[in-house]
């Protein structure tokens, strides 16, 4: 079954995730949460006798000798939205990256073409090309202009492409290694296990249960196709009203009948 992404990380129940919230709440909503699983963590090993904890999430996914965690910077080195939000170290030395916004986290960072470009440029080249020769296959021709009926393109990313937008890149924040979803909330037993209130997904898990998409909004009317010149990331343009953005989104935000590729 895929795992849906959920409300639950603004303090909502396992619900599905129908819109995308004020965005100034939301903000909050996940900046709370950050600190929030930060302090809990920090809180608990200082309370412990062996000043460690095994974390154990909602579906069973258990790190190991936790010593702390830090809160990350909330902006990552493209001055987006960081995909990771608290590191958990160790008592083995290892540090892994949690991403604190649950399984809808790749929409909510990968929110333009720079963003994707970022991620994965060879991704964002192809998505570019395929684009361009479905609308040339749809009858569609350099310079001419847009009109209401031109759609707008998704692709299902599969693979190494679904992969990479999920885990992300240093660029990005990442590469992300668990994305929690819940309350973070959890009292340690006489063992040092601490049952928390919400689900630890690895990125592996994630990516073989749910594929995302690359978007691409339609093309503005009385626009014209410009299927040569190319922006910044070396793309071509597609229109000329500024040129095609591209995004990450979930499934559940393509309605039937949208025109999707695979690349």
């Amino acid at each position: 079954m895929s795992i849906r992404p959920t409300i639950s990380a603004y303090g909502g129940g396992v619900q599905q995730f129908p819109v995308f919230l004020n965005k100034a709440f939301t903000g909050y909503q996940f900046e709370k949460t950050e600190r929030d699983l930060m302090s809990a963590i920090n809180q608990t090993v200082k309370q412990t006798q062996n000043k460690a904890v095994n974390l154990i999430g909602a579906n069973g996914t258990m790190l190991e000798g936790v010593v702390g965690a830090r809160k990350n910077p909330n902006t990552n080195a493209i001055g987006g939205d960081s995909l990771s939000d608290v590191t958990i170290y160790t008592r083995k030395g290892k540090s892994f990256k949690i991403n604190t916004k649950g399984s809808i986290a790749p929409v909510q960072t990968i929110t333009d073409t720079r963003a994707l470009f970022a991620s994965n440029p060879a991704l964002a080249k192809r998505f570019v090309t395929t684009a361009i020769a479905k609308y040339k296959s749809m009858g569609y021709r350099e310079d001419q202009m847009i009109d209401g009926n031109v759609p707008g393109i998704y692709a299902e990313l599969r693979g190494e492409h679904n992969r990479r937008v999920i885990t992300g890149t240093p660029q990005l924040g990442g590469p992300v290694d668990y994305f929690f979803e819940g309350s973070p909330t959890g009292t340690p037993d006489d063992q040092g296990n601490v049952q928390l209130g919400g689900n630890l997904i690895t990125a592996n898990d994630l990516h073989r249960s749910q594929n995302f998409y690359v978007q691409m909004a339609k093309p503005p009317i009385r626009g014209r196709f410009d299927f040569t010149r190319t922006d910044n990331f070396g793309l071509k343009l597609i229109h000329d009203m500024g040129g095609r953005q591209l995004n990450v989104i979930d499934r559940q935000f393509i309605s039937a009948g949208s025109t999707v590729i695979r690349i």
